[in-house]
């Protein structure tokens, strides 16, 4: 009786703040759009014929499918959802995260700037799937109920969607600094997603979250030094008059929840510490010796 309800303990806490079921559904439907909107996309420039979008829509529909079973409870629904996302992620780097014709910068030219933020959020989106997937394969219902946490969670959301429009921005005016737009988009997406990630980890992992969201946060502060505060760098003024007010904003906005997030991390991180105190031997005694 006690093994059966530590069992059902364990199933009802899980690592999220809400059941990672729900979690693998919200974002697997979210990539499942984007994926087509991409889709479509190369097919108009050509990047890919008929009979790939055939079969790439033919692997949406399982896709869909494999959420619907793994929201349901299923493993090979489970199997499914994370497999296909972790192929959709690599496929996408491949092909327009890197140097070539298909290119993000030349892509995001040839037929705007949205598909830019389509893709980063798309790998995005699929890292939450895959990340989901693990959990649920475990721990499919249980979510934590450390409401403390939300806050967090809320603003890595905000934080990750506003690093990937800053990162859209920078493609737009092909502005990485000494990166070119592919490794500029490439470590902007994947900030947002390591700072999604221990926003995720923080109702559970407490220290695990956190050192993610101050890895996350590191990045996003010194890329933003980087580009726009360095001798010889873009001023956000710079920014506002040639893309506009708006975007100049959404970067500072970005770097300020940044770094908001790195000093609530660490003294999250420094707090257990300070209270710790140290154990206090009385005069005239000796700690005991092992063994004794």
């Amino acid at each position: 009786m006690l093994a059966m309800r530590v069992g059902a303990a364990a199933r009802a806490n899980g690592p999220f703040l809400l059941p990672a079921r729900w979690l693998l559904l919200g974002a697997g439907l979210l990539a499942v759009v984007l994926g087509i909107f991409n889709l479509f996309h190369e097919l108009h420039s050509q990047q890919v014929d008929r009979v790939y979008t055939i079969v790439a829509l033919a692997v949406a529909v399982i896709w869909l499918a494999s959420l619907v079973f793994a929201f349901r409870g299923f493993r090979v629904g489970l199997f499914g959802a994370g497999a296909i996302a972790f192929i959709e992620f690599s496929v996408i780097l491949a092909n327009h995260f890197v140097s070539g014709t298909s290119e993000l910068f030349t892509f995001a030219n040839h037929e705007g700037l949205a598909i830019a933020t389509a893709d980063m959020g798309l790998v995005l989106a699929c890292t939450v799937v895959v990340m989901a997937a693990a959990v649920s394969w475990t721990n499919l219902l249980g979510r934590s109920r450390r409401i403390e946490t939300l806050p967090l969670l809320v603003v890595a959301l905000v934080g990750a969607l506003l690093v990937i429009l800053t990162a859209t921005d920078g493609v737009h005016r092909d502005n990485f600094g000494a990166m070119n737009p592919e490794d500029g988009s490439f470590i902007a997406t994947a900030a947002a997603s390591i700072w999604l990630a221990g926003a995720l980890w923080m109702a559970r992992a407490r220290r695990t979250g956190a050192l993610l969201i101050a890895l996350a946060a590191v990045v996003v502060c010194y890329t933003f030094a980087a580009l726009h505060l360095a001798k010889g760098s873009t001023p956000l003024s710079v920014v506002a008059a040639t893309s506009g007010v708006g975007w100049a904003a959404i970067a500072a906005a970005a770097v300020i929840l940044a770094a908001a997030s790195f000093l609530v991390v660490l003294g999250m991180l420094a707090l257990p510490i300070v209270r710790r105190k140290p154990t206090v031997i009385p005069a005239g005694t000796q700690p005991a010796r092992r063994g004794a």
